[in-house]
């Protein structure tokens, strides 16, 4: 508790002094307009601002005060929020995020020779490697996430959706907003996000925000080192420089960020089970809060970068330009196994040995440029929006390895040059029915020299392909429009950076591809107080890239013939003021249909599961606002259940995760310019897993979080 008092005392020093120097400038206190009925958010999924109930496309959209209410501090939690989502934390290191949408995510997230299904993007730039506590950061002003290819319309082509974070630009008039936090594992926080304008008319504008978050062990006891583990602190900052004129807007955006933690601890399962009975497997501990590893696990990650936007009218049409550069440095160490019993391997030595262990050294630097045009002609009978994109992605990373006591070294150099060429046009046959049409070209060059147990791997390969996209959308009434699209998504091939030998490293998988049809109906009713979308999806895929692991835990890609298909719906009412009931769910079926050539080592998938992909999810919650005492009490409750599915595509048990519900909660209160607010989240505790794999005696499953508490004072000045 020493570290939270010491951190809490010099938090209320400079509490004192900026409230003081905020008073002297007798600022306004400015907050930007929310709104708690999500679908009234304005969105620029389809690159032009619209409500969510509006676009074409199957997307989830959270303003600012849910987000805030509702405790929303990783982009983990959106999982419990947004239907066919899930984010989980990658499994080597604790830094990177795992996003899958609809099934569709990434094979090897903690590798340089990755590249995910799902595009995130924060302010318009797309992030190859975003680190989850560099997000933590943002002063966060909606989160969009996108379901389905993404291509015509973006500049990375995404082929499962897109998770769109954006981020508050700053004000005219100063403010300034001070958030202290504490919760779970001796838990701080300090937030500051500020801004004021530079120029007599506001159109010049600055603003700057900088967190600091920290929390001791006590995620998971290590038994075998004799203590807590899961501690981790955080530093961030980001300064932004806008102009916001008559037909100019520029936001130029610089950060810095550094995390420093006790990375992940996996729980190993007992090396002598047999069967699928995953009911009757447990942890060797005996609970996955309690792990045996003899390996100090870590996570170290430093990220910075500048993002320049401009848009600009260019005659009736606008023209915007995207620019972005980050670099990332990612290091991290674990005993993948978790902890063997020393008695698996037939010793007489008491306690637990590393069989897998794993340091990682990761340099990454990425630079994008986006051009777009938009607008419209023939008096608005037709609208159009053409761009060209850029990514150059340069990665080093080494990788040093003891699996079963035999240590090996795998150098990766990587670059990665991608070009496309998109476009869109809307022909607007009446003001209710429109006809989009689009296509992308996109090609990746992709360059490997690689070192491998002591042979060279040099490789350059190039995919190219063209996506079309059409979609029809008919506004049959005000408050109804159904729409119908076509499109295709695409993932270029790849590099089996977890091969173990330098065959395998040397043999590419091909490219992803898919076709995928969806129906979709969106409606209000009740006078806009209720509102219910739904879509239906069917996603062909031809060459769906799936990742298994070998006997001797090499990790091997493979392309798949497979099916998906499901239907999602996301419902709100607000049947008196201040209270609103909301409810989404999605059903899917999706499975491997055919195999390419078979790798030595991997069994066939034909006929399994696809991975990630669970039967239902149903999520519903209730949240009022009640006023009190001259000020407003807000609260709220939402649970998320969700059916079995298979993290691996085996289908074996090591890597099933059974049927969860989970519930958060959150009470605050609110006055003038202040704001007291708790979160609890995975109120009952379930402690459960979201992924495991095995081969031999290793076999690891990572827990997912358990019950959380957090408590946090805003203070607006």
């Amino acid at each position: 508790m020493r570290n939270s008092y010491r951190f809490y005392a010099g938090a209320a020093l400079l509490v004192l002094g900026i409230g003081g120097a905020a008073r002297a400038q007798q600022a306004p206190a400015t907050t930007a307009p929310v709104t708690t009925d999500n679908a009234d958010i304005t969105v620029t999924a389809t690159r032009t601002a619209s409500t969510v109930q509006k676009v074409a496309v199957a997307v989830t959209a959270l303003g600012a005060e849910t987000i805030a209410k509702q405790g929303i501090t990783n982009v983990k939690d959106i999982s419990q929020i947004a239907p066919n989502v899930q984010i989980r934390t990658v499994s080597g290191g604790s830094a990177g995020i795992t996003p899958y949408i609809r099934g569709g995510g990434v094979t090897d997230g903690a590798n340089v020779t990755s590249e995910p299904e799902v595009g995130i993007y924060i302010d318009d730039v797309y992030q190859p490697r975003a680190a989850a506590s560099f997000i933590d950061l943002l002063d966060i002003e909606r989160i969009e996430v996108l379901r389905g290819p993404q291509g015509t319309l973006y500049g990375r082509n995404s082929s499962a959706g897109a998770l769109k974070i954006v981020s508050r630009t700053p004000g005219a008039t100063p403010g300034l907003k001070l958030e202290f936090g504490t919760g779970s594992w001796d838990g701080r926080s300090i937030k500051l996000v500020g801004n004021t304008p530079l120029s007599p008319d506001g159109a010049w504008r600055a603003g700057v925000s900088a967190l600091y978050r920290g929390q001791d062990g006590g995620r998971q006891y290590n038994a075998t080192l004799g203590k807590k583990v899961g501690a981790e602190n955080y530093y961030g900052v980001k300064g932004d420089l806008a102009y916001v004129g008559a037909g100019l807007t520029a936001r130029l955006s610089g950060y810095y960020s550094t995390l420093d933690g006790d990375g992940l601890y996996p729980s190993a399962l007992s090396p002598t089970y047999a069967g699928n009975d995953y009911l009757a497997v447990a942890p060797t501990s005996g609970s996955y809060q309690t792990v045996l590893s003899p390996s100090k696990s870590f996570t170290k990650v430093v990220q910075y970068g500048a993002n320049l936007n401009i848009e600009a009218d260019v005659g009736s049409a606008k023209l915007t330009s995207i620019t972005g550069w980050s670099h990332l440095r990612d290091n991290w160490a674990q005993d993948f196994s978790g902890g063997v019993p020393w008695s698996a391997l037939g010793s007489p030595l008491p306690g637990y040995t590393s069989l897998f262990d794993r340091t990682s050294s990761l340099h990454d630097t990425s630079f994008s440029q986006e051009l777009q045009l938009h607008g419209d002609v023939l008096g608005g009978k037709v609208s159009y929006v053409g761009g060209l994109y850029f990514f150059r992605e340069t990665g080093a990373q080494t990788l040093l390895s003891s699996i079963f006591f035999t240590p090996s070294t795998t150098v990766f150099n990587i670059e990665t040059n991608s070009y496309a060429a998109f476009g869109q046009i809307g022909i607007h046959f009446t003001p209710e029915l429109t006809l989009s049409l689009g296509g992308r070209y996109t090609q990746d060059d992709k360059k490997l020299n690689a070192v491998i147990s002591g042979t060279a791997v040099n490789r350059k390969d190039s995919w190219g392909t063209f996506l079309p996209k059409a979609a029809l959308e008919y506004q049959i009434t005000p408050r109804v429009m159904a729409y119908a699209s076509f499109s295709e998504g695409f993932k270029a091939g790849g590099y089996n950076g977890l091969a173990s030998d330098a065959v395998a490293l040397n043999s590419p998988f091909a490219p992803q591809k898919m076709k995928a049809y969806e129906l979709g109906l969106k409606t209000e009713f009740l006078d806009r107080k209720g509102k219910l979308n739904i879509s239906a999806f069917f996603n062909d895929y031809s060459s769906l890239q799936q990742q298994g692991v070998t006997g001797t835990g090499a990790f091997i890609t493979q392309n798949y013939a497979a099916d998906h298909k499901g239907i999602e719906a996301e419902f709100s009412l607000r049947p008196i003021t201040g209270l609103t009931l909301w409810a989404n769910g999605t059903y899917n079926d999706g499975k491997y249909k055919a195999s390419a050539a078979t790798v030595a080592g991997v069994a066939s998938y034909v006929g399994n599961a696809m991975t990630n992909v669970f039967k239902y999810q149903a999520s519903f919650g209730a949240d009022a606002s009640v006023p009190a005492h001259g000020g407003e009490v807000t609260m709220g409750i939402n649970t998320t259940a969700r059916s079995d599915y298979y993290s691996t595509p085996d289908n074996l048990y090591i890597g099933h995760v059974p049927s969860t519900t989970i519930a958060n909660a959150y009470l605050g209160f609110g006055k003038d310019n202040w704001s007291l607010r708790a979160n609890v989240k995975n109120l009952t505790n379930q402690i459960v897993w979201t992924t495991g794999f095995g081969f031999s005696v290793v076999r690891p499953r990572y827990m997912s979080d358990p019950r959380t508490w957090q408590l946090t004072f805003t203070y607006k000045m």
